[in-house]
């Protein structure tokens, strides 16, 4: 209700002045950047993070506003369905990835940044550990959400170059090999985050779970002051895990966020096909089995999407057999005289 309150009083102050260019107002951990629009009483709001430039959030505002209008302006007095709005889909996917989110993820040498990386990029995880020398940045995309995601070089002689590489971030990722001789170490990033990133949302990773000396997620919290995520980047199999936690770290709704849509309809699909199987109602089973497939490729995991489609193609083609099967003609079976054998006269 509070943020709802000041939106109105935003709405209020900017219709007063006229409405014509970009301002913002920093609320808790947030900026709120508007413009309006008066001729039809329009308001455009974009809430970010404190971190996010504000020429680049300026720029997509008044791109969002000029193309909602040219798409909509001769509408909007009018009834219409908000099924309408879906056509501008595409300039929100644009403008979010204009603006991605900066993912940090930081760490010493050897604790599974990179190992993560690809988990999260869904590409096949290295059963041996490989120095990341310069580090690694890349675009990726998560269901409709696009991120910058950073993995920083973790041996020592190179961090001169961690100050630039973490300055920026939207949320940071302090990756532990939970071992406590590592987790004390990591205090020295702590320092560097809140130098260097003092607004982003920062959690910690314990990797390695699966080691015999591997701290408890607990254990870490009391040393870094950070809230900790086990984790297993090794397996494969996490990756689902891995997004909770980086919706869960940027403080998304699981309702609303699209990305943890995806994974939740995936889910949804899963048990519908089960209990469809369950039932014989193979038909039922084979489509959710197609509709899990797509939503796998959306969320990057074309391997798993291949796995499900070719189950939907299996069950597709024992429908087809079996019921091939049923249309086939019944052949009676022919008849077959009796052969009566000439009786021959018993000889004299």
């Amino acid at each position: 209700m509070a943020f709802n309150a000041l939106v109105k009083d935003l709405m209020r102050d900017a219709f007063a002045k006229g409405g014509k260019k970009v301002e913002y107002h920093d609320y808790y951990k947030y900026r709120i950047s508007y413009i309006t629009e008066t001729e039809h009483e329009l308001m455009f709001l974009f809430v970010t993070g404190l971190t996010d430039n504000f020429e680049n959030i300026k720029k997509e505002l008044i791109k969002c506003q000029k193309e909602f209008l040219n798409f909509f302006e001769d509408i909007l007095q009018h009834k219409f369905d908000s099924k309408t709005f879906e056509i501008f889909d595409p300039t929100i996917d644009s403008i979010h990835k204009n603006l991605r989110p900066k993912i940090s993820l930081v760490g010493f040498s050897g604790v599974g940044k990179t190992t993560i990386t690809r988990l999260i990029k869904a590409e096949e995880i290295p059963m041996q550990h490989i120095p990341t020398i310069t580090g690694d940045i890349a675009t990726i995309k998560i269901g409709k959400l696009h991120f910058h995601l950073w993995d920083f070089a973790g041996q020592e002689q190179f961090s001169y170059l961690w100050n630039n590489f973490i300055k920026g971030s939207d949320a940071v990722l302090l990756i532990t090999d939970s071992t406590l001789v590592n987790v004390e170490k990591s205090k020295f990033f702590l320092e560097l985050i809140k130098e260097q990133a003092a607004q982003a949302h920062t959690s910690v990773i314990g990797n390695k779970q699966d080691l015999d000396d591997a701290m408890k997620p607990e254990q870490i919290e009391k040393i870094l002051g950070l809230k900790t995520y086990s984790m297993i980047a090794k397996d494969s199999g996490n990756r689902d895990k891995m997004i909770t936690i980086i919706a869960d770290i940027l403080e998304m709704s699981a309702e609303v966020s699209p990305l943890l849509q995806p994974l939740l309809e995936r889910d949804n699909y899963t048990e519908k096909a089960v209990e469809a199987l369950e039932a014989a109602k193979f038909e039922e089973a084979a489509m959710y089995f197609e509709k899990i497939s797509d939503l796998c490729i959306e969320l990057g995991d074309d391997s798993l999407g291949k796995e499900f489609y070719e189950k939907s193609l299996k069950i597709k083609t024992m429908i087809q057999q079996s019921s091939t099967a049923q249309k086939a003609p019944i052949q009676e079976p022919k008849s077959v005289e009796p052969q009566s054998k000439a009786i021959e006269p018993p000889k004299p």
